[in-house]
Protein backbone atom coordinates (compact mmCIF):
# COMPACT_ATOMS: atom_id res chain seq x y z
CA UNK A 1 0.00 0.00 0.00
CA UNK A 2 1.43 3.57 -0.98
CA UNK A 3 1.64 5.69 1.95
CA UNK A 4 -0.50 8.07 0.36
CA UNK A 5 -3.44 5.54 0.59
CA UNK A 6 -1.99 4.85 4.31
CA UNK A 7 -2.42 8.44 4.94
CA UNK A 8 -6.32 8.60 3.83
CA UNK A 9 -6.92 5.71 5.89
CA UNK A 10 -5.76 7.79 9.10
CA UNK A 11 -8.18 10.11 8.83
CA UNK A 12 -11.74 11.14 7.99
CA UNK A 13 -14.99 13.24 7.89
CA UNK A 14 -17.73 12.25 10.57
CA UNK A 15 -20.56 13.53 10.20
CA UNK A 16 -23.43 12.47 13.00
CA UNK A 17 -27.68 13.21 12.39
CA UNK A 18 -30.02 12.25 14.98
CA UNK A 19 -33.42 12.77 14.12
CA UNK A 20 -35.69 13.76 16.27
CA UNK A 21 -39.51 15.10 16.81
CA UNK A 22 -40.52 18.71 15.85
CA UNK A 23 -37.92 20.90 17.57
CA UNK A 24 -38.71 24.41 18.62
CA UNK A 25 -37.79 27.10 16.19
CA UNK A 26 -36.43 29.71 19.01
CA UNK A 27 -34.65 26.83 20.22
CA UNK A 28 -32.97 25.23 17.45
CA UNK A 29 -29.46 27.37 17.08
CA UNK A 30 -28.75 26.78 20.91
CA UNK A 31 -29.13 23.28 20.59
CA UNK A 32 -27.36 22.94 17.28
CA UNK A 33 -24.51 24.70 18.99
CA UNK A 34 -24.61 22.79 21.99
CA UNK A 35 -24.57 20.21 20.16
CA UNK A 36 -21.71 20.38 18.44
CA UNK A 37 -19.86 21.78 21.14
CA UNK A 38 -20.31 18.58 23.60
CA UNK A 39 -19.09 16.24 20.50
CA UNK A 40 -16.46 18.63 19.68
CA UNK A 41 -15.11 18.79 23.74
CA UNK A 42 -15.81 14.99 23.71
CA UNK A 43 -13.36 14.45 20.68
CA UNK A 44 -10.74 16.47 22.29
CA UNK A 45 -10.48 15.15 25.95
CA UNK A 46 -10.34 11.54 24.13
CA UNK A 47 -7.08 12.90 22.60
CA UNK A 48 -9.05 12.36 18.56
CA UNK A 49 -7.63 15.22 16.63
CA UNK A 50 -10.30 16.71 14.15
CA UNK A 51 -10.11 19.99 11.91
CA UNK A 52 -12.17 22.48 13.86
CA UNK A 53 -11.77 25.37 11.41
CA UNK A 54 -13.84 23.52 8.38
CA UNK A 55 -16.11 21.49 11.20
CA UNK A 56 -19.23 23.01 12.00
CA UNK A 57 -22.95 22.09 13.31
CA UNK A 58 -26.40 22.09 11.18
CA UNK A 59 -29.86 21.61 11.80
CA UNK A 60 -33.83 21.61 10.73
CA UNK A 61 -36.79 21.25 12.68
CA UNK A 62 -36.68 17.93 12.77
CA UNK A 63 -32.15 17.15 12.90
CA UNK A 64 -29.62 17.89 14.18
CA UNK A 65 -26.43 17.33 12.85
CA UNK A 66 -22.42 18.11 13.17
CA UNK A 67 -19.52 17.20 10.48
CA UNK A 68 -16.05 17.20 11.60
CA UNK A 69 -13.78 16.84 9.11
CA UNK A 70 -10.38 15.28 8.88
CA UNK A 71 -10.86 13.07 12.15
CA UNK A 72 -8.31 10.99 13.31
CA UNK A 73 -9.00 7.35 13.21
CA UNK A 74 -7.98 6.64 16.55
CA UNK A 75 -6.20 8.54 19.27
CA UNK A 76 -2.20 8.87 19.08
CA UNK A 77 -0.34 6.05 21.50
CA UNK A 78 1.20 7.48 24.05
CA UNK A 79 3.85 6.57 26.48
CA UNK A 80 3.34 6.22 30.20
CA UNK A 81 5.51 6.04 33.23
CA UNK A 82 4.35 3.96 36.57
CA UNK A 83 6.78 4.17 39.54
CA UNK A 84 6.78 0.37 41.08
CA UNK A 85 7.62 -0.54 44.72
CA UNK A 86 11.17 0.90 46.44
CA UNK A 87 14.21 -1.00 45.92
CA UNK A 88 13.95 -1.88 49.62
CA UNK A 89 11.09 -3.77 49.00
CA UNK A 90 11.02 -5.38 45.67
CA UNK A 91 14.32 -7.14 46.33
CA UNK A 92 15.38 -9.89 49.36
CA UNK A 93 18.58 -10.00 51.22
CA UNK A 94 19.83 -11.95 48.28
CA UNK A 95 18.57 -10.05 45.95
CA UNK A 96 15.76 -12.39 44.36
CA UNK A 97 12.82 -9.98 42.85
CA UNK A 98 9.95 -9.62 45.44
CA UNK A 99 6.05 -10.50 44.94
CA UNK A 100 5.92 -7.15 44.95
CA UNK A 101 8.53 -6.47 42.15
CA UNK A 102 7.40 -9.24 40.12
CA UNK A 103 3.76 -7.86 40.34
CA UNK A 104 4.74 -4.28 39.47
CA UNK A 105 6.66 -6.11 35.99
CA UNK A 106 3.61 -8.25 35.51
CA UNK A 107 0.92 -5.57 35.71
CA UNK A 108 3.25 -3.60 32.89
CA UNK A 109 3.86 -6.27 31.08
CA UNK A 110 7.13 -6.69 31.59
CA UNK A 111 10.00 -9.12 33.23
CA UNK A 112 11.46 -7.93 36.35
CA UNK A 113 14.68 -7.81 34.54
CA UNK A 114 13.46 -5.05 31.92
CA UNK A 115 12.53 -2.61 34.37
CA UNK A 116 14.56 0.73 34.82
CA UNK A 117 15.64 2.45 38.23
CA UNK A 118 14.42 5.63 39.74
CA UNK A 119 16.28 7.37 42.08
CA UNK A 120 14.74 10.42 43.56
CA UNK A 121 14.91 12.60 46.92
CA UNK A 122 12.52 9.97 48.55
CA UNK A 123 14.81 6.54 47.74
CA UNK A 124 15.00 4.66 44.94
CA UNK A 125 11.96 2.88 42.85
CA UNK A 126 11.64 0.26 39.93
CA UNK A 127 10.34 1.88 37.15
CA UNK A 128 8.75 1.05 33.89
CA UNK A 129 7.78 2.93 30.44
CA UNK A 130 4.73 1.41 28.98
CA UNK A 131 3.69 2.64 25.95
CA UNK A 132 0.15 2.30 25.52
CA UNK A 133 -1.87 1.89 22.43
CA UNK A 134 -4.45 4.90 21.56
CA UNK A 135 -8.16 3.29 21.18
CA UNK A 136 -10.12 3.44 18.23
CA UNK A 137 -12.45 6.47 17.33
CA UNK A 138 -15.32 3.40 17.24
CA UNK A 139 -14.58 2.45 20.20
CA UNK A 140 -15.08 5.91 21.71
CA UNK A 141 -17.70 7.77 19.53
CA UNK A 142 -20.49 6.22 21.03
CA UNK A 143 -20.14 6.95 24.38
CA UNK A 144 -18.95 10.53 23.48
CA UNK A 145 -22.43 10.84 21.39
CA UNK A 146 -24.32 9.62 24.31
CA UNK A 147 -22.86 12.22 26.59
CA UNK A 148 -23.36 14.77 24.12
CA UNK A 149 -27.06 14.61 24.04
CA UNK A 150 -27.62 14.18 27.56
CA UNK A 151 -26.27 17.48 27.65
CA UNK A 152 -28.73 18.92 25.44
CA UNK A 153 -30.57 21.84 26.81
CA UNK A 154 -33.95 20.64 26.70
Amino acid sequence: MSADKAAVRESADLLVEIGCEELPPKSLDALREAFYAEVASGLEKQGIAFDAAISRGFSTPRRLAALFCGVASRQPDQLQERRGPALSAAFDANGDPTPAARGFARSVGLEVEQLDRLKTDKGEWLHARVEQAGQKLDDLVYPILEQAIRQLPV
